[in-house]
């Protein structure tokens, strides 16, 4: 089924960094749903002329709004994932978020929804997103891909207990005595506040942005301009 326009699904790679099952919240009270999906080089290129595209037509439209002056660029949401050494492994990272507001569906290898998940790196899954151009004085023009669902073919389950570590309960060892803790009462949690107006790298889901004119202001010459963004992976 054809998909609609900036929305695209990727080959199977390798989750790094997931916030899947639960929005990560370090940064923002809300959070946010990401992902880093490893993909080779050969799987990544169409991803990246999609990117590539909707940036090139991000850039035109400004420019003719700038009447013809040059605009800032942020960097692409793709980078070329490196070794302990720094040196690039051949394979190509794609940045995913959204926010809380915005949880992706998780689906397993059949397609059933997953209800419950508790997904961690290394596991082998598909990414489908979406491509939102944006521009803001301060980052400039850009894209960012949003994070709409996931299918899980190869699960790798994360958990805190010693199991994680390789560890089984032995009998007639050492258990510690559980501490005595007297009951506290907190006041209610007031209300959090509105949130802020999301920032460019967490708008909702992209809507279809007309295309610039054909003929690029004077003085602009988009190759360039595509062949510096390309430089910032």
């Amino acid at each position: 089924m054809a998909q609609a326009p900036n929305v695209f699904t990727t080959p199977k790679g390798i989750a790094a960094y997931p916030w899947l099952s639960k929005p990560d919240t370090k940064f923002s009270e809300e959070g946010d749903y990401k992902v880093n999906l490893i993909l080779t080089k050969e799987d990544a290129a169409p991803i990246i002329e999609q990117i590539n595209e909707v940036f090139a037509e991000n850039v035109k439209a400004e420019i003719k709004k700038n009447k013809g002056k040059e605009v800032k660029t942020s960097n692409p949401p793709y980078m070329n994932e490196l070794d302990a050494d720094g040196n690039p492994t051949g394979n190509i990272i794609f940045k995913f978020k959204s926010k809380a507001a915005y949880k992706p569906a998780i689906f397993d290898a059949q397609g059933t929804v997953m209800l419950e998940s508790n997904i961690w790196a290394g596991s082998e899954i598909k990414v489908n997103g979406s491509i939102g151009p944006y521009f803001t004085p301060l980052i400039g023009a850009g894209v960012a891909l949003r994070l709409r669902a996931v299918q899980v073919i190869q699960y790798v389950e994360g958990g805190t207990g010693p199991e994680r570590f390789g560890f089984e309960a032995v009998d007639g060892g050492f258990v510690q005595e559980a501490p005595q803790v007297e009951p506290t009462f907190e006041e209610p949690t007031p209300a959090p506040a509105p949130a802020p107006t999301p920032a460019p790298d967490v708008i909702p889901e992209p809507t279809v942005r007309a295309s610039a004119a054909d003929e690029e202001p004077a003085g602009t010459d988009i190759n360039d301009i595509m062949n510096k963004w390309s430089t910032k992976t």
